[in-house]
């Protein structure tokens, strides 16, 4: 198969198992704001928060450090498998004991309340997790994409049942939650274990591959500790400032406005193994340039249509409750800032073929340092004087730095052949729907009006032919199975 069509192909696949699964408390989204306060919620997403941050913890860097040496034809896969795999379950163990040992004191620190039997459910979560997310990554190298999309839909559906239930019919409150999650993150790792055990018992445990997994990985370690510091330090600070009933609030407009993460998410894992593929190639800048192009312009598009429908997909009616419960309607104003923030990550994205094909990992860390920082100055700012839109506000400015650096770094290394006066134009002229959309009535109508002139504009913007030829592209890139 053409690697291109293979790209989108793989992307479509890959990308509908991870939605799925990240979507988990997006779909628990209806559950939080109308079973639980506005406080109780926030301590939710401080504790999602916390595991987040775990779970950079127990990968330090090791994902991207197995799935550069596994993919080399010249190396001895099983023992690159075997060691990786077997150095991952020997740090979660201890991560997780300790965990475990200290559970009350993170349980204080974090949430400033003695629930550390929450604190032992994440500690459960993030081993389970760890472990089959690894094997996830392999069974994704290897292209047994049936496998990873039934595993996902499991995963997801076993883990809202299990909450929802807990939570309405038996009043377990946020031990429901976590419990639910537990659940369907152990029913993933069992039905794994096969794959773990094939991983496990081929090759050997290599101290020279040890050395070279950690060698490579660790430089990525920072750099997602930080890239969790700009993804996070805006709750806690919240937290901090405003209080528990501010990150309830903000937590479910960040959540909705993040959609974008989903489709971002699932497009790098096609593009991810594929630029590594591909990266040497002699035209590979502007194969590149191509799919990001099209990628850019069609999270464009989406931001915009998402800021036109999001007041009304609050307020659809489900039963005698709306979908997100009426308290928490006011988090509709960080939507479009959050969601314009992850298009400029989307680019910073399309722009990482130079870090891994010249393995310039080094400079990972520095380019989301670079955000980590201008968001926790502004967020100490912004939350001050303009509560939740300040913090969204300051993330959007921090992602806008992060992919400026590395446009500029990438530019030096290897050029990515985007559309940029293109894309920049498109943004342009998309900012100033959602501008003057949000000076009018949340309507029906006017979202109708709205979507149908912006479709209109994007049309004659771009040109039928040009639209055209782009999905006949795309067309042509899922057709060959």
């Amino acid at each position: 198969m053409h690697p291109i069509k293979q790209f989108w192909k793989n992307s479509a696949i890959y990308g509908i198992g991870s939605i799925l699964v990240r979507a988990i408390s997006f779909f628990l989204l209806p559950l939080y704001t109308n079973a639980f306060s506005k406080s109780e919620t926030g301590y939710i997403f401080l504790i999602f928060t916390f595991i987040a941050f775990a779970q950079i913890v127990y990968s330090f860097g090791q994902d991207s450090a197995f799935m550069q040496f596994y993919k080399q034809d010249s190396i001895d896969k099983d023992s690159v498998g075997r060691t990786s795999l077997f150095l991952l379950i020997i740090t979660s163990i201890i991560f997780s004991t300790l965990i475990i040992i200290f559970s009350d004191s993170i349980a204080i620190n974090i949430l400033n309340l003695e629930e550390g039997m929450w604190v032992i459910y994440c500690s459960g979560i993030l081993f389970f997790d760890a472990v089959s997310s690894r094997i996830m990554t392999l069974i994704r190298i290897k292209e047994h994409a049936l496998t990873f999309l039934i595993i996902s839909i499991l995963n997801v559906i076993v883990s809202l049942l299990t909450s929802y239930i807990l939570v309405i019919k038996y009043n377990f409150g946020i031990d429901g939650i976590l419990i639910g999650i537990l659940v369907g993150t152990i029913l993933r790792w069992v039905m794994l274990i096969p794959h773990q055990m094939e991983t496990l018992t081929r090759g050997i445990v290599s101290f020279i591959f040890a050395k070279k997994l950690l060698k490579f990985g660790l430089p990525f370690f920072p750099a997602a500790f930080f890239y969790l510091i700009l993804e996070i330090s805006d709750r806690y600070l919240l937290f901090w400032i405003l209080g528990p009933e501010a990150v309830g609030v903000y937590s479910i407009g960040y959540k909705l406005g993040s959609s974008a993460l989903f489709i971002i998410s699932a497009f790098n894992l096609g593009w991810q193994p594929f630029y590594i593929k591909i990266g040497k190639h002699e035209n590979a800048g502007a194969t590149f340039g191509k799919i990001g192009t099209i990628f850019l312009r069609s999270m464009i598009s989406l931001w915009v249509l998402i800021v036109f429908w999001t007041p009304r997909i609050m307020q659809l009616r489900i039963g005698d409750s709306h979908l997100i419960g009426e308290e928490f309607w006011a988090s509709e104003q960080i939507v479009s800032l959050v969601f314009l923030s992850y298009l400029f990550y989307a680019g910073y994205i399309v722009l990482m073929p130079s870090i891994y094909i010249l393995e310039k990992q080094n400079w990972s860390p520095i380019f989301r340092g670079t955000g980590a920082i201008i968001n926790i100055c502004l967020n100490l700012l912004f939350i001050k004087y303009w509560g939740l839109l300040g913090a969204a506000l300051a993330t959007l400015v921090a992602y806008i730095g992060m992919f400026a650096f590395i446009f500029y770094k990438s530019n030096q290394w290897l050029k990515i052949l985007c559309n940029w006066n293109s894309i920049g134009v498109h943004l342009a002229a998309s900012a100033v729907f959602i501008f003057i959309f949000g000076m009018s009535e949340k309507t029906i109508p006017i979202s109708v009006g709205f979507t149908i002139a912006y479709l209109g504009l994007l049309l004659l913007f771009h040109g039928k032919t040009k639209l055209y030829n782009d999905f006949k592209y795309l067309k042509s890139s899922f057709s060959d199975a």
